[in-house]
């Protein structure tokens, strides 16, 4: 049996697969292979609903149809949904990125995939490597 892959999506990238074609087909491929596990928080999973409905990307969704009730439906599909008891205090400048290195700690996650600086100025965390989703994607090929 081949081990999996576990990996953490910060908020930013999973609205982004959403909302940029060529990301989400990208991410789509790694959805649907055996070697990789993506994992969700409930924590990260209600910051995506809260992102979401900002008017912005509220906007960009109804030209796309697309609901936020189909988005979580994808998310809950290609991930693994856990709930860590485990509260960091890492990021001082941004407390809600705490949450996704929670996420990644408590699944042991091998990647963080994020755009934000708070995170990626880490680089790594434990033995938990922080990568732009570009990067990530190279090296799952």
């Amino acid at each position: 049996m081949v081990e999996k892959t576990k990996v953490v999506l910060d908020t930013n990238v999973w609205v982004s697969i959403f909302m940029k074609k060529v990301l989400g087909r990208e991410f789509a491929k790694v959805f649907g292979r055996k070697d990789v596990e993506i994992c969700v928080s409930d924590a990260i999973l209600k910051e995506i609903c809260r992102v979401l409905v900002y008017p912005k990307i509220r906007k960009l969704l109804k030209a796309s149809n697309v609901t936020v009730k189909e988005i979580v439906h994808v998310i809950l599909e290609n991930s693994v949904l856990v709930r860590p008891s485990l509260k960091l205090n890492v990021i001082r400048e941004d407390p809600e990125d705490n949450r996704v290195l929670g996420c990644a700690v408590y699944v042991n996650a091998r990647f963080i995939v994020s755009v934000d600086k708070h995170l990626l100025n880490l680089k790594k965390y434990d033995d938990i490597v922080i990568i732009t989703p570009k990067e990530f994607l190279e090296r799952v090929g």
